[in-house]
């Protein structure tokens, strides 16, 4: 009988023990799984937490797992960050701008979000997808056809609906339908819908899949992308580049770059180390291998259409580097 109580009491204390050791969990809202913030988000996960549960571990950082969660996109990950539900979220530049000073989705808010940036990472591009045999090839003929949207609490659609006022439309003239991409391809192909919308980064998964269907990408007017620009500063022209996408020549579109965002909460010290980790050799070798949007993410473009405050840690890195002043603003 004292064998069996001490055996119970070993093994009660080697559990509590392993509670004990365990590596704590940061968790980073991505986006759908056939967008880009997913994979690159788990790519980040995937080498974050080789640094801090590996020999290299930061100094005087407890060891801690991170974990890509797929989400509604960047509104919703703002909102998770908000409550506490992520400890970073990857988010569009306008959706940070726009939380950081109460605009748009965020205009209720009784005082400015407390999200800080620790990195830009890539430009976005809209991706609006439609069917050839639906014969769109201008924004405006959108008008009337059955288009998915993406889903509320996505950055896609908050664009989509500045494009569509841009134009104006409104969501009303189209025959909206509102899922997330990974949900639209096989409708698409069934001829159940005429398109939908990405705002992501290219390749995505979405797109490539349209393996039995011949698609086309509407392009955005670059007059149209300009003015838009003037209005919301963190949208600005670009193009999708011939090739990216089998048969799809140059497309003129709308871009904004993409952020990794955490709360103001989080320490210094931790965020130092997240962003010192995020430019090591190893994550970045890591996304190069693992995604064709990885090999774009530099150190030297880090801060590069940043729409809201670095996070002091974060400030300290990139200071340590000369590559913003000394002192904070």
């Amino acid at each position: 009988m004292k064998k069996i109580i001490a055996s119970l009491f070993f093994i009660s204390f080697c559990v509590c023990l392993s509670f004990s050791q365990a590596p704590g969990l940061f968790r980073i809202g991505t986006g759908g799984l056939q967008g880009v913030y997913y994979p690159i988000g788990k790519l980040i996960a995937q080498g974050l937490t080789a640094r801090f549960l590996g020999p290299d571990k930061p100094a005087g950082i407890p060891e801690t797992l991170f974990v890509a969660q797929t989400s509604g996109g960047s509104i919703s990950n703002v909102q998770s960050l908000l409550s506490k539900e992520t400890e970073a979220g990857l988010v569009q530049a306008d959706v940070a701008y726009w939380a950081y000073t109460r605009q748009g989705p965020f205009e209720g808010l009784a005082e400015p979000a407390p999200v800080r940036a620790i990195a830009s990472l890539y430009p976005e591009k809209m991706q609006i997808v439609v069917r050839k045999d639906a014969r769109i090839e201008t924004f405006d003929q959108l008008k009337g056809k059955t288009i998915s949207l993406d889903e509320a609490g996505s950055g896609t659609l908050a664009v989509l609906r500045i494009l569509l006022e841009a134009h104006r439309l409104s969501e009303k003239d189209l025959k909206p339908v509102y899922l997330k991409p990974e949900f639209t391809v096989d409708r698409l192909m069934r001829n159940e819908l005429q398109g939908f919308c990405l705002m992501s980064g290219i390749p995505a998964l979405a797109i490539e899949r349209l393996t039995s269907v011949d698609y086309f990408i509407v392009p955005v007017d670059p007059a149209v992308a300009e003015r838009i620009q003037g209005q919301h500063p963190y949208l600005f022209p670009g193009v999708i580049p011939a090739g990216v996408y089998q048969g799809i020549g140059q497309t003129p579109t709308i871009e904004v770059y993409a952020l990794l965002v955490v709360h103001q909460d989080l320490p210094d010290e931790m965020a130092y180390a997240l962003t010192e980790s995020l430019w090591s050799k190893q994550v970045l070798s890591l996304l190069e291998t693992g995604h064709a949007q990885g090999a774009s993410i530099t150190l030297d473009t880090a801060l590069d259409g940043l729409s809201i405050p670095l996070h002091p840690g974060a400030y300290r890195f990139y200071a340590e580097r000369g590559m913003v002043s000394k002192q904070e603003p």
